[in-house]
């Protein structure tokens, strides 16, 4: 966010960071509460060494996760428009319930 102010890309920016806990299934970003893209992150099991043993272990393949997009300028009975709702009502419930401060 700070290379973004530099760049004068923008004037302002902020951002706060919280855990739920549990292992991301999915990535989704909604953008000020209008836009919402959504993708699940795909699983592939590896094998790393760890202490010198290998060790099998399921990655998380989030760089090649497909984003689909969803708008609220699809107009206030399309499926996009509610997903954005939902999308947003669903990130408030867990940030103000599970999710706690990264300390």
């Amino acid at each position: 966010m700070h290379e973004l102010r530099d760049l004068g890309l923008v004037t302002h920016a902020s951002a706060e960071v919280r855990i739920s806990g549990e292992p991301p299934r999915f990535k989704m970003y909604v953008i000020n509460g209008e836009e919402a893209f959504f993708g699940y992150y795909a699983v592939a099991e590896h094998t790393v060494a760890l202490g010198g043993e290998p060790v099998t272990m399921f990655d998380l393949m989030g760089k090649d996760t497909e984003l689909f997009h969803f708008a609220l300028s699809d107009g206030p009975d399309s499926t996009s428009c509610q997903y954005v709702q939902q999308s947003s009502a669903w990130f408030d419930a867990v940030w103000n319930s599970v999710a706690r401060e990264v300390s």
